[in-house]
């Protein structure tokens, strides 16, 4: 987990970046479980300590290995999915901290008539929640520009699809700016508690670096 956000490095060090990521997914996972459309829950994650996590909000824990990757792991979970006989499935990255139960419902009750949903980035390159009915319809490419990859998938395929814009579920935390954008908001939750105490930490340490 102290790999996690690497491009964070330059304003947190690796336990926090740790600890930051940790605060996101309980936070993703409380508005998850609040949304009555969806019923079972599946957190993967190389990192088998996550499985505690999970386990605290009455979800299921897939390990996807040393170094499988993002994709490969998120294929894992549709496998599972599919083998547990769900119809759709809706996949969202753990690094959202606006994510709510009230914009995921909404978004789900877009969905109800499209095989693909899409909630874009807000640079509107990435794809940060995927609704996919059924689950195996067209194949995840997370990663670089993979909201106009997802749609190309689904226009070659003529697939029914939906775009859903939303400034909270769009807002995901992959460089400094997003930080900083953050630290402005004045949010609860894990993440509002963590970003408090490295606040007042820094402070503390810039007042003491200071006084020399």
């Amino acid at each position: 987990m102290k790999l996690a956000k690497a491009r964070l490095s330059p304003v947190l060090k690796p336990d926090e970046r740790a600890h930051l990521t940790l605060a996101m997914l309980n936070d993703v996972l409380g508005a998850v479980r609040g949304v009555r459309r969806i019923g079972r829950v599946t957190v993967v994650s190389a990192d088998q300590n996550v499985r505690k996590i999970a386990r605290s909000y009455i979800s299921s824990f897939i390990w996807e290995g040393e170094r499988r990757g993002l994709n490969k792991g998120v294929r894992l979970a549709i496998l599972d999915s599919e083998e547990k006989g769900a119809s759709a499935v809706v996949i969202i990255h753990a690094d959202i901290p606006f994510a709510n139960s009230r914009d995921l419902s909404r978004f789900l009750a877009k969905c109800e008539e499209y095989s693909v949903g899409l909630v874009p980035s807000r640079d509107g390159y990435g794809t940060n929640v995927l609704f996919l009915k059924p689950p195996g319809i067209i194949k995840p490419v997370f990663g670089r520009h993979s909201f106009q990859k997802h749609q190309s998938m689904c226009k070659r395929r003529n697939l029914k699809h939906e775009v859903f814009h939303s400034r909270n579920l769009g807002f995901d935390i992959d460089e400094p700016e997003d930080l900083k954008r953050l630290l402005r908001c004045r949010l609860r939750g894990e993440t509002g508690r963590f970003l408090r105490d490295e606040s007042r930490k820094h402070s503390v340490r810039s007042v003491s670096e200071s006084r020399g």
